[in-house]
């Protein structure tokens, strides 16, 4: 026995049944061994595959040199690893890691090389995609001018951007991926980086450390030793680990700090301002009221000096003012929401903020409180929450959101009455009328939508009248009109043309005028309802769309039939509705004969054109319930439903034969034939593959016996019945 014999003898005892694919080598590169996962691996047969030199199996003949020398040249012992583009029998390509071993003799010399081969196609390409996000995570991450940082769940540092080295430019050698938040921190500690406000630098460390952990989004003020502040958010990721954003307040913060300084100034600008001003003494009793808050409190400035304001507002609101008084009289400054109706007869969400008073000693003295209106801001933010929580919510339809929407509107700006208006058809689409007795009963629903309607489309913008919106010019010619003290409402745009308008009616006068928020909030509610118009309109287009598509997925584009995933989708239903009914079909595997030598000799275009006319043959010979699809190059199947197997021979029979005849492309000089195998489906089918096994062994034996026939499989202890 020759060497080269004895050392596959050897390697195939060895590998034969391993799982992954081998190939051993003799040192001239020749393949002496390939398993069975090998041939499987090229699509080969294994007596072909052992029959090639490596030089065979790459794209670039060149590469397989520099293998074999790089083989030739490492240490006996020693293993080589790398990856190269190899070339599967169809020509198609694939990226494989190789793996070498030398084979070594008795004598210490080397025999061959044995090969382990790994298909990392999809591996490679997951490889360059993961890669392209990285690239472009990291461009997005520079983009944005905040200091942004990613910590896993270790709280070790993933990625940040050069503006978070930046911020922090002291840490910045400490600031690598891999490191944890704690080392760096405690770097920029050590760099005397951070303003510590006396504490020790562990106990800053540690407070630190803590906040950061708690990671609830939550805003931290920071302030460097530089003097710069900055502004921390940071929350959790749904994988555990902690992102943040740090942005520079520094100007913020000096503003704040000139703010306090002007508070000194108070007496002066009071009156200036639109906010409530009170201040007092240690005993509560009002020194100085500004207008603002003697409007709300409905009476004068002169009566309130000398009194405590807080008697005058209801008791809860009372206790809580009293409260925060007493905190900013020892010496805290303090912040209060309130949302009461204050004596003026208006409901008011209020921020009232109490700051301690201190004389030159720096002794609290007195307590001024400043009183912010926010009821519209509150009610925006509802209003916008609401909104939100409608136009995203996945059990509401399109037509459910708007309408919800239209409520939403009624309670945001206290109206009795919302429509919407569509001016291309002419009609009110959506009417929500709030229940409030024999009022709304009196407003003329349509013939006011009507008349805003038409002065909408000619003004282009919203409109908000508070008082005695009758007396508008847009109501000049109207007859009959009830008394509108208020309408609200604004133009409706979808894609971009004008659908029609969305509008609020009362018959009184609204408590407060409209503010630029309301206006704010009519337009963004109109825009709501586009988007959600424009919406349903894409997704009725989109439904559309996608009976067009599956369509096409479904579609060979040479032949025009069914391709393959087609064809399998079909052929699962037909094998669930046998195990259902017993309703019986046989298969046709066709396959063109020497389809190869067709392109070979006339082209590829005139391979298709064969293809083509070869489908366009069968498909009209077929019933309307078989199934005919292009599973491979120039295969083709056909489901021949409730069909036994001796008709199913007929059919081929009658195929085959007109195939023979008709199939004639020019240049060709006679048509070419095609070999037919068919087979039944059976009790023990549970895939289709097993029925397409069975036909394509019969395929095959119409090949093998001198094709242009038809083979009928008959059992797998039986000889296939040849036509």
């Amino acid at each position: 026995m020759s060497a080269d014999n004895r050392l596959t003898l050897c390697v195939a005892t060895s590998f034969e049944d391993f799982s992954g694919a081998v190939v051993a080598l003799a040192t001239d590169g020749s393949i002496l061994f390939a398993n069975k996962t090998a041939a499987e691996l090229f699509e080969i047969k294994r007596e072909v595959l052992t029959q090639q030199r490596l030089a065979d199996l790459f794209l670039n003949p060149d590469q397989a040199s520099t293998l074999m020398e790089s083989l030739s040249s490492v240490h006996t012992e020693k293993q080589l690893s790398s990856q190269h583009v190899l070339r599967r029998s169809n020509e198609t390509a694939i990226m494989v890691e190789v793996t070498s071993s030398p084979l070594i003799g008795e004598d210490h010399e080397t025999l061959g090389h044995l090969l382990f081969l790994k298909d990392v196609t999809e591996q490679s390409a997951l490889e360059a995609l993961v890669s392209h996000a990285a690239d472009t995570l990291e461009d997005a991450l520079e983009s944005i001018n905040e200091g942004f940082a990613l910590y896993d769940k270790d709280d070790k540092l993933v990625v940040c951007n050069n503006n978070y080295k930046e911020i922090y430019a002291h840490s910045a050698p400490a600031i690598i991926p891999g490191n944890s938040f704690e080392d760096i921190i405690r770097f920029g500690l050590d760099k005397g980086q951070y303003n510590t406000e006396g504490k020790t630098d562990d106990d800053w460390l540690a407070e630190r450390v803590k906040r950061h952990q708690l990671a609830d989004a939550s805003i931290v003020e920071q302030n460097l030793a530089d003097g710069r502040w900055l502004q921390i958010a940071e929350r959790r990721t749904r994988s555990g680990g902690i992102a943040g954003i740090r942005t520079d307040i520094t100007e913020l913060k000096n503003a704040q700090a000139a703010n306090k300084r002007s508070i000194e100034s108070l007496e002066t600008l009071a009156n200036s301002l639109s906010s409530s001003i009170v201040e007092a003494d240690l005993d509560g009793i009002c020194c100085f009221v500004n207008d603002v808050a003697a409007n709300w409190i409905a009476t004068t400035r002169e009566e309130l000096i000398g009194h405590r304001m807080r008697d005058r507002l209801p008791e809860p609101e009372r206790i809580v003012a009293s409260t925060q008084f007493k905190r900013a009289r020892e010496g805290e400054r303090t912040k209060e929401e309130i949302s009461t109706l204050f004596p003026d007869g208006v409901r008011r969400d209020v921020l009232l903020e109490y700051i301690p008073k201190r004389d030159e000693n720096g002794d609290v003295i007195g307590v001024i409180t400043f009183g912010i209106d926010i009821t519209d801001r509150k009610n925006k933010e509802r209003t916008l929450a609401e909104l939100y929580s409608i136009t995203s919510s996945r059990d509401l339809g399109h037509a459910e959101k708007v309408r919800k929407i239209v409520e939403l509107g009624c309670s945001h700006f206290s109206l009795p009455v919302g429509t919407i208006w569509n001016a291309q058809n002419s009609e009110c689409v959506v009417c929500h009328v709030v229940e409030n007795g024999a009022t709304t009963e009196k407003l003329h629903i349509g013939e006011l939508t009507d008349i805003y309607s038409s002065y909408i489309l000619k003004s282009g913008s919203c409109i908000a009248i508070d008082d005695s919106a009758s007396d508008h010019e847009m109501f000049a010619h109207a007859v009959g009109v009830p008394a509108i003290e208020t309408v609200v409402g604004a133009p409706i745009i979808v894609d971009g043309k004008n659908f029609g308008n969305i509008t609020f009616f009362g018959t009184e006068r609204r408590d407060r005028v409209f503010s630029q928020t309301d206006r704010e909030i009519i337009r963004q509610i109109a825009d709501w309802i586009g988007n959600e118009i424009a919406r349903q309109q894409d997704h009725d287009a989109l439904i559309a769309a996608q009976v067009r598509l599956e369509q096409i997925a479904s579609t060979d584009d040479l032949t025009k039939i069914f391709n393959r995933r087609a064809f399998f989708k079909l052929a699962a239903r037909d094998i669930a509705r046998f195990r259902r009914t017993g309703t019986t079909f046989s298969v046709l595997m066709i396959d063109v004969d020497h389809f190869k030598k067709i392109n070979d000799n006339f082209g590829h275009a005139v391979g298709d054109a064969v293809l083509k006319k070869f489908a366009d043959i069968i498909a009209p010979s077929l019933r309307a319930v078989d199934i005919f699809g292009r599973i491979g190059g120039e295969e083709f199947c056909v489901i021949l439903h409730n069909t036994g197997v001796e008709n199913a021979l007929l059919v081929a029979e009658r195929l085959r034969e007109e195939i023979e005849v008709n199939c004639m492309v020019s240049p060709m000089q006679k048509p070419p034939t095609c070999s037919i195998g068919i087979s039944e489906i059976s009790a023990t089918d549970v895939e289709f593959t097993s029925i397409l096994q069975r036909a394509d062994a019969a395929l095959y034996q119409s090949k093998h016996t001198g094709r242009n026939k038809s083979t009928i499989h008959s059992g797998e202890s039986e000889r296939p019945i040849t036509v």
